[in-house]
Order: C-alpha cells, then structure tokens, then sequence
C-alpha cells in the first residue's frame, strides 16, 4: 500500500503546458489535482540558449511532474514542419530533464485563444503578448480533458514522444 501511495504522489502535482513556436513560446502552468490551469509567461526570444535557460528556471521553480506540449499537426491532421520542431523541443526537455511529456493536437488553439482575449481586449498589440500564454492553457486544459483522475492514478498517461 506504502509504494502505490509513493506512485499516486509521484505524479500529482505541478504541469507546465507549452505553446511552442520559433519566435516565441507561451507557458502555463496547472496542476493535476484541481485540473485548474492559467496562462504563466511567454518565452520571448528565437535565441535556444536563452530558451531554455528561462526553461530551466521555470522547471527549478514550480518542479512539474509532467510536461504537455503542445503538437502543431496541419487542418487535415498530417505533420507540418512545425510538428517536427515540436517533437524535437519535446525530445529535448524529456532527454535533459527527464520528466514525461505528453504531446497533443493543438490545431486551432491560437485562434481559439485570440477569440477568447477578444472579449477582453480588441487592441491586437495588447492581445500579443499574451495570446501563446492562452494557447498553452488552452492545450493544458485539453490534456484535463482528455485524461481522467483514474489515468492519473494508474499512471496511463505514458510519454508519448
């Protein structure tokens, strides 16, 4: 009983989500128990050192136990040049921080979270800067979705890169 107990609290926790782009890449953060997420920061620089020192901090900071990130698949569901970068920032956080990642389907999620801050804010400059942080929550909250309390228990919800 001990070891499941060690099991179920080894993968509650923190989740960060990723809305990965070659410019810019919006961040949330959630957690697996309240299924709650909020936008967290966006990631400002094309520049990969920078990249994934400002990861890193985030990753020292809130110590999630998994990673979602979000995979830019085209309207018909094949892979786009984004997919692959994608995957490969995926296979990056997963080789050098060795915390399981979840890949999912992200079409629409930018267009869904300008819909989303348009009824906050009409200004498209002011929306910007915080659009790929929506995103991320948007792609965050689908995983909430898409895997259930006993997926989180019986740890199912494997790395999928």
């Amino acid at each position: 009983m001990l070891n499941q107990i060690k099991i179920v609290k080894k993968i509650e926790g923190n989740i960060l989500s990723f809305d990965f782009g070659e410019k810019r890449i919006g961040v949330a953060i959630g957690n697996s128990i309240t299924k709650s997420s909020h936008p967290l920061e966006t990631i400002n620089t094309p520049k990969n050192t920078e990249r994934y020192k400002l990861i890193e901090l985030l990753l020292k900071t809130w110590e999630p136990v998994n990673l979602v990130i979000g995979y830019p698949l085209n309207d018909d569901g094949s892979l786009s040049k984004m997919s692959l970068l994608a995957k490969k920032f995926g296979m990056k956080l997963s080789n050098k921080y060795n915390i399981p990642i979840t890949m999912i389907d992200e079409r629409f999620t930018s267009s869904e979270a300008d819909l989303e801050l348009k009824k906050f804010e009409k200004n498209f400059k002011k929306r910007k800067i915080v659009i790929d942080q929506v995103a991320a929550m948007i792609i965050l909250d689908s995983f909430f979705e898409n895997y259930s309390d006993e997926d989180f228990n019986k740890k199912n919800f494997q790395e999928t890169l």
